[in-house]
């Protein structure tokens, strides 16, 4: 059984690095793990950036870009 195959239970039972090592569990990096992620809320139909208004037609968009092609961002804004 693959890392990705366990059971939410067999995951909290690994304690340490070796367990999690044998596992066959494979690090990700922050990219990576972003594209996942968003993949996946996409293939679900489920909103990508909840609580997010006003920018569904233009920003948000390029941002799902930027993440599936694992470019490098730097969201510059003012606040208030």
């Amino acid at each position: 059984m693959t890392y990705d195959q366990l059971t939410s239970d067999q995951l909290l039972k690994i304690k340490t690095l070796g367990e999690l090592k044998a596992s066959g569990y494979q690090s990700k990096s922050v990219k990576q793990e972003l594209r996942d992620n968003l993949i996946s809320k996409l293939k679900k139909k489920e909103p990508t950036f909840e609580g997010i208004w006003g920018y569904e037609d233009t920003v948000i968009p390029d941002i799902e870009r930027a993440i599936l092609s694992m470019h490098n961002m730097n969201l510059l804004g003012l606040r208030g």
